[in-house]
Protein backbone atom coordinates (compact mmCIF):
# COMPACT_ATOMS: atom_id res chain seq x y z
CA UNK A 1 0.00 0.00 0.00
CA UNK A 2 1.58 3.39 -1.14
CA UNK A 3 -0.18 6.75 -0.02
CA UNK A 4 1.77 8.59 -1.86
CA UNK A 5 1.34 6.67 -5.08
CA UNK A 6 -2.33 7.06 -4.33
CA UNK A 7 -2.07 10.51 -4.03
CA UNK A 8 -0.20 11.33 -7.66
CA UNK A 9 -2.48 9.46 -9.43
CA UNK A 10 -5.29 10.95 -8.09
CA UNK A 11 -3.39 14.41 -8.94
CA UNK A 12 -3.32 13.19 -12.40
CA UNK A 13 -7.12 13.52 -12.61
CA UNK A 14 -7.33 16.75 -10.79
CA UNK A 15 -8.04 15.66 -6.88
CA UNK A 16 -5.06 17.28 -5.83
CA UNK A 17 -4.49 16.94 -1.51
CA UNK A 18 -3.08 14.59 0.34
CA UNK A 19 -3.63 10.69 1.41
CA UNK A 20 -2.69 9.01 4.47
CA UNK A 21 -2.89 5.67 5.26
CA UNK A 22 -4.39 4.27 8.21
CA UNK A 23 -4.32 0.43 7.87
CA UNK A 24 -5.92 -0.91 4.70
CA UNK A 25 -8.19 3.02 4.92
CA UNK A 26 -6.92 5.96 2.85
CA UNK A 27 -7.77 8.93 4.06
CA UNK A 28 -8.34 11.42 0.85
CA UNK A 29 -7.70 15.46 1.99
CA UNK A 30 -8.48 17.52 -1.11
CA UNK A 31 -7.75 20.98 -1.34
CA UNK A 32 -11.04 21.16 -3.07
CA UNK A 33 -13.31 18.27 -1.80
CA UNK A 34 -16.12 19.56 -4.70
CA UNK A 35 -14.03 17.68 -7.09
CA UNK A 36 -15.31 15.01 -5.60
CA UNK A 37 -18.89 15.55 -6.69
CA UNK A 38 -18.68 13.70 -9.74
CA UNK A 39 -19.90 9.93 -9.32
CA UNK A 40 -17.69 9.24 -11.68
CA UNK A 41 -14.48 10.82 -9.95
CA UNK A 42 -15.30 8.88 -6.87
CA UNK A 43 -15.84 5.65 -8.46
CA UNK A 44 -12.46 6.33 -9.89
CA UNK A 45 -10.91 7.46 -6.97
CA UNK A 46 -12.13 4.01 -5.14
CA UNK A 47 -10.57 1.82 -8.17
CA UNK A 48 -7.27 3.34 -7.73
CA UNK A 49 -7.31 3.17 -3.77
CA UNK A 50 -8.17 -0.10 -4.15
CA UNK A 51 -5.16 -1.07 -6.98
CA UNK A 52 -3.15 0.11 -4.46
CA UNK A 53 -4.04 -1.94 -2.12
CA UNK A 54 -6.65 -0.25 0.59
CA UNK A 55 -9.96 -1.63 0.92
CA UNK A 56 -11.85 1.85 1.97
CA UNK A 57 -11.22 5.82 0.72
CA UNK A 58 -12.62 8.26 3.12
CA UNK A 59 -12.81 11.91 2.73
CA UNK A 60 -12.20 14.28 4.80
CA UNK A 61 -14.21 17.26 5.07
CA UNK A 62 -13.72 20.57 7.44
CA UNK A 63 -16.37 23.11 7.18
CA UNK A 64 -15.41 26.60 5.34
CA UNK A 65 -14.83 29.59 7.52
CA UNK A 66 -18.42 30.59 7.46
CA UNK A 67 -19.42 27.45 8.74
CA UNK A 68 -20.68 26.16 5.28
CA UNK A 69 -20.11 22.64 4.06
CA UNK A 70 -17.35 21.83 2.40
CA UNK A 71 -19.48 19.59 -0.61
CA UNK A 72 -22.12 21.68 -2.51
CA UNK A 73 -25.66 20.58 -2.40
CA UNK A 74 -26.92 19.66 -5.31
Amino acid sequence: MSAKALEQQLATLGLVGRVEARGTLAVLMLHDPGALALAERRATAVALAAENGFTHLALELEDDRDGRASLPRA
